[in-house]
């Protein structure tokens, strides 16, 4: 059985090499989906909590994304410059910032760092970008 949570989040990113608008600065109000599956019940008869989901995942999102800017950790020469003058808090990923690898980061980086020694395991998440485009994992 599958159990999914929702988990709002402001973030800005730039896609270094893009040829069009996302080679700039710019935000979204993306959405995380985030997928618990077990196959088994607790005692409560649900596979988690949905509380549990928000609690642990949405911790991480408002102390790493919410309203910082997530950049690739080669566009450093920005990141400074906002952090500096700004104070605005940067994230970097290995890789340019895309919806894609976004989502690939959460999955390999950051959910077995957050979600250990559970009866259930995240099987799958979507990344909205927008409201009309998304990225799913498994």
């Amino acid at each position: 059985m599958e159990c999914t949570r929702r988990i709002h989040f402001d973030s800005a990113h730039r896609v270094m090499g893009h040829q069009n608008k996302c080679q700039y600065l710019h935000g979204h109000r993306y959405v995380l989906e985030i997928t618990a599956t077990s196959n088994e019940l607790n005692d409560l008869g649900m596979v988690v909590d949905f509380g549990e989901l928000k609690e642990i995942m949405k911790t991480w999102i408002d102390q790493n994304f919410d309203h910082n800017i997530i950049l690739c950790k080669d566009d450093d020469q920005m990141g400074d410059f906002i952090a500096e003058y700004t104070k605005q808090k940067v994230y970097y990923i290995d890789t340019n910032p895309t919806a894609e690898n976004i989502l690939l980061h959460l999955k390999s980086q950051v959910i077995p760092k957050i979600f250990t020694s559970k009866a259930y395991k995240i099987s799958k998440m979507r990344l909205y970008e927008t409201p009309n485009v998304f990225v799913e994992i498994e």
